[in-house]
């Protein structure tokens, strides 16, 4: 609806004939360039006959997208294991298969990740990660490449070189060459760190699976990850029933409240299913007016986006007299209560993303803004608006730092059981556990952004280490060649990847980029401690990040709240590559 809205030429000409700087005040005037920018990208400056050529390829676009996304979605592939094979897994969580004495595993997180980090047979990981690798490509590989066809020659029809310089060009990092040397740099920086990682790894697996047990595979990389930490007093199936859900729920809630000076009520609201929550937001101390409203839709069900995020259905703008407040939900796909009568415990990852989500939910609530465009919203919401991408995730990870200190995990763990907070042993171990691995999780992800900006770079082939390669092939020898690890056979992963086909195409990189800014960010409250969640701290950061949204660009809200320019340097300490 918006393409077609920004395509019309009347309007442009008459915004155009107008002029931004009529704009009675900076943030009018930050709108309106806003908008003559959105007009400009979707042809509005084309002649009627390009115009309608590009439209048709954006249309066509769009239908892709969405069936690569509903693809996902609706997929209901299994693997059926025997009891037997699922060794060292909690199979309580897991329906019947088929055949008596099977448990049935699906492909969402929750189902997955149980298995590749403790089933101690490495041919089940090894099912399970094939499937996971393999997951609707059948359908969907075809809808990526033309998806990425397409988008090149939208952008040169827009005169850009590509897609990824049309989609840098208003972020931070402004063009795919600065975004490509800023992942290059911390891939270099991370090279030692991923050969002791590897190293450690490989030891670990020789030792348990005896001197012929070959190198590692990807398969492997959870599994004997997991063991690793235990070395480090990290005993993931031991912390898991210190986080049932409505407890951790109860607590991330309560640690927003008193962090950002607000108070959250439960709203008998209607609601699309019966597991859905409503909860107003005011601030602290009073009935005052509300502030916004969020809803918790947490659990996986069929159909259900399979992934997690937050989708704003409404934003905050000023309408006359009267503010419009914003409302927005957290779609979550977090492990659901066992069979056996178990409340619903997650994993740590679980916590941390659930407290990375909600983030993004006091973003998008607390944005205080005249016009709907400087709201909070991101690429994959059918309005304009929003910050640039590569800041979007530098509220929410700078607010996920907090799930990691000793403070607030003695309020978030509370055994299913006893009552009890996760010992401070465990809660050291922990927290010194965060940087654990991070060399081969950064060359991971690194090699994913380049490829993600590869490949929206313009048509393949694609020259990597001497030789050139085609999409597919492509993708899998940059993330083995970078990673260290070997692709899955016959496998293209990029079809059941999300970001690129959901609104961060040649994007992927702000989520690193965005929290090397966060852990600048989180220094100043790191600097108070033992007092980490200082309220006086989390109220500037409200009012210098969070409430601003786009009005201000992301450079100047950096500026803001930490009264300097932004440093790299916290972020390589948290990596171990500056001392």
């Amino acid at each position: 609806m918006f393409d077609g809205t920004f395509a019309r030429r009347e309007v442009y000409e008459a915004m155009k004939a107008v002029g931004a700087d009529a704009a009675p005040t900076s943030e009018a005037r930050r709108a309106s360039e806003y908008l003559m920018r959105e007009f400009e990208r979707n042809g509005a400056a084309l002649s009627a006959e390009k115009q309608e050529v590009l439209m048709s390829k954006l249309g066509e676009i769009e239908a892709l997208c969405s069936s690569f996304c509903a693809a996902l979605n609706e997929d209901a592939t299994c693997v059926d294991f025997a009891e037997a094979e699922l060794d060292g897994v909690d199979v309580s969580a897991y329906a019947q298969g088929d055949m008596e004495g099977t448990r049935r595993v699906g492909l969402i997180a929750p189902d997955i990740m149980p298995v590749l980090q403790f089933a101690r047979r490495a041919s089940t990981r090894k099912r399970m990660a094939e499937a996971k690798a393999k997951q609707c490509q059948d359908v969907n590989t075809d809808r990526f490449l033309r998806v990425i066809e397409l988008r090149n020659e939208c952008a040169q029809m827009l005169g850009y070189a590509s897609h990824a310089e049309y989609m840098l060009k208003p972020k931070m990092a402004s063009t795919p060459a600065r975004a490509e040397a800023f992942l290059r740099d911390l891939l270099d920086k991370a090279q030692g760190k991923l050969h002791e990682d590897l190293t450690d790894l490989q030891k670990l697996k020789d030792e348990e699976e005896g001197p012929n047990a070959g190198p590692l595979q990807s398969w492997d990389v959870s599994y004997y990850s997991t063991k690793y930490k235990a070395t480090l007093g990290v005993n993931e199936a031991k912390i898991r029933e210190y986080f049932p859900l409505e407890h951790v729920k109860h607590e991330i809630l309560s640690t927003y409240q008193n962090l950002l000076g607000l108070t959250f009520a439960r709203v008998d609201a209607e609601v699309w299913h019966e597991e859905v929550e409503c909860y107003s937001v005011r601030e602290a101390g009073g009935e005052q007016q509300v502030l916004g409203f969020f809803y918790l839709d947490l659990f996986p069900r069929p159909g259900k986006y399979a992934h997690q995020c937050v989708y704003p259905l409404r934003p905050a703008f000023e309408d006359g007299d009267d503010v419009v407040t914003a409302a927005c939900v957290n779609i979550g796909n977090l492990s659901k209560p066992g069979a056996d009568g178990k409340p619903a415990l997650l994993r740590f990852r679980e916590v941390e993303t659930f407290f990375h989500e909600f983030g993004h939910v006091m973003h998008c609530v607390l944005s205080k803004s005249k016009y709907s465009v400087h709201a909070w919203a991101w690429s994959a919401v059918p309005w304009p608006g929003g910050v640039e991408q590569d800041f979007l995730e530098v509220p929410s990870m700078m607010l996920e730092n907090f799930v990691w200190q000793p403070e607030v995990l003695r309020r978030l763990s509370k055994h299913y059981e006893t009552g009890d907070s996760l010992p401070e042993d465990d809660i050291d171990a922990l927290s010194a556990s965060r940087g654990a691995l991070e060399g081969y999780a950064r060359s991971r992800f690194i090699s994913m952004a380049l490829f993600d900006l590869a490949v929206h770079g313009g048509p393949g082939p694609y020259e990597f280490e001497g030789e050139k390669h085609d999409t597919i092939d492509f993708y899998n020898v940059i993330t083995e060649s970078l990673s260290k690890i070997p692709s899955v056979e016959g496998a293209f992963p990029a079809a059941s990847w999300y970001h690129p086909m959901m609104g961060y195409a040649a994007g992927y990189y702000g989520y690193l980029w965005s929290e090397a800014f966060a852990a600048d960010l989180f220094s100043e409250f790191e600097a108070k401690k033992p007092n980490v969640c200082d309220p006086a701290l989390g109220r500037k950061y409200r009012e210098t990040i969070l409430s601003p949204c786009a009005t201000v660009d992301g450079d100047s809200m950096l500026q803001n709240f930490l009264g300097r320019g932004a440093s790299l340097d916290p972020f390589l300490k948290r990596m171990g590559v500056l001392t």
